[in-house]
């Protein structure tokens, strides 16, 4: 029994006891809670204040007073837990501990493609009032609460289908824990040439992200994506279709940004076994081109240097060209079938040549390797 705040025992109207409840047992924090009991005597017009543990003593929080019967009611917003009681002149309550529930909010936001960023966010009240877990299949991640309460968790995209997360809330003294659970599905349509919509634009954000060359992410599987599509099957030694279907997306969603060969220094790399080009900068892949060599296998193998550009389109075809063995050239050219196919030099797409050619000098390293 708490210390008498307010003693006048002899007074005739002074309280012999008081009760108090709690309702909710355990509130949401910023929800409404309920103080709740009676005075006995039951009397009317009683003044009873609410009172709270400050940790150097007790101190009035509100006050009312008591209704027909000696009833009285409190309702506050519940914003701090701790040790509560209620007094009257004459007597105080047993002391009741308020613990709260954190107030908890949970959304999931992204594009829901494999390997494609997708999060869980929200906000936690208070900030302070406990730690964030992530728990996908068997995988825990600690999650970062920023002052304001605000959080983002990233959410694993590497498979398609149905996925759970559960956010777990682990509470500090005063607060309780609690725990909310969110389901998203990975989506793995089938694409091709003439697609159109947020699934393109998922892909070509993959593909972007990945390294593979496109004229930009605009929703529509055109000849550009289709390339990037060749170029990415071609590094992963898949069927070179062109399409997008689960078992391309299954790759997308656990690929990296492929590795070159020579990982050192800024130069070309154009591997013959897959038939892509690497642009690679300061060792690291920046640029991955679908590409057709000779068709007998006489693209040259061995480290060259760019000799010659020559811009525009040549009498042969050849488009924006960059020499650097005799007569063979790295150009753009209206054909670039999955397969070698051409009289021995690269071929890549015509869209892309000014580019590459406008990206590397006179000088520039060619590596020419198998895989």
């Amino acid at each position: 029994m708490l210390a008498l705040l307010l003693a006048s025992p002899g007074a005739a109207s002074a309280a012999t006891s008081l009760t108090i409840h709690v309702a909710p047992a355990v509130p949401v924090y910023g929800h409404t809670v309920v103080f709740s009991g009676h005075v006995t005597p039951q009397t009317a017009g009683e003044q009873v204040d609410l009172i709270a543990d400050t940790g150097s003593g007790y101190a009035v929080v509100t006050s009312t007073t008591t209704a027909a019967g000696g009833t009285y009611s409190f309702s506050l917003a519940a914003k701090k837990p701790g040790s509560y009681a209620v007094q009257a002149p004459g007597a105080t309550s047993a002391a009741v501990a308020l613990t709260l529930r954190p107030h908890m909010t949970a959304r999931v936001r992204g594009l829901l493609y494999p390997g494609l960023p997708l999060y869980l966010r929200g906000r936690v009240r208070p900030a302070a009032a406990g730690t964030l877990k992530l728990h996908i299949g068997t995988h825990t991640w600690k999650v970062g609460v920023h002052a304001n309460g605000t959080y983002a968790a990233r959410l694993l995209t590497r498979a398609g289908g149905l996925h759970r997360a559960r956010l777990q809330f682990v509470p500090r003294a005063g607060y309780a824990p609690r725990s909310l659970a969110r389901r998203y599905r990975i989506r793995t349509p089938n694409l091709s040439i003439g697609s159109y919509g947020r699934a393109v634009f998922a892909l070509e954000r993959r593909l972007h992200l990945l390294r593979y060359a496109l004229r930009a992410s605009n929703k529509f599987f055109g000849v550009d994506t289709y390339e990037a599509v060749l170029a990415f099957q071609k590094v992963h030694r898949m069927s070179r279709t062109g399409r997008i279907g689960d078992t391309v997306w299954g790759k997308l969603g656990r690929a990296k940004v492929p590795v070159a060969r020579h990982p050192s220094g800024s130069h070309i790399e154009v591997d013959k076994t897959r038939q892509v080009l690497f642009e690679v900068r300061r060792g690291h892949v920046v640029h991955v081109i679908h590409v057709s060599t000779g068709a007998t296998g006489n693209t040259p193998v061995g480290t060259y240097h760019v000799y010659l550009k020559t811009p525009g389109l040549l009498p042969s075809g050849m488009y924006y060209s960059l020499f650097w063995h005799g007569a063979f050239a790295i150009h753009g050219y209206h054909s670039v079938p999955p397969w070698p196919a051409s009289h021995g030099c690269v071929r890549i797409p015509m869209w892309l040549a000014p580019g590459l050619y406008s990206r590397w000098g006179l000088g520039t390293r060619v590596y020419v390797y198998y895989s």
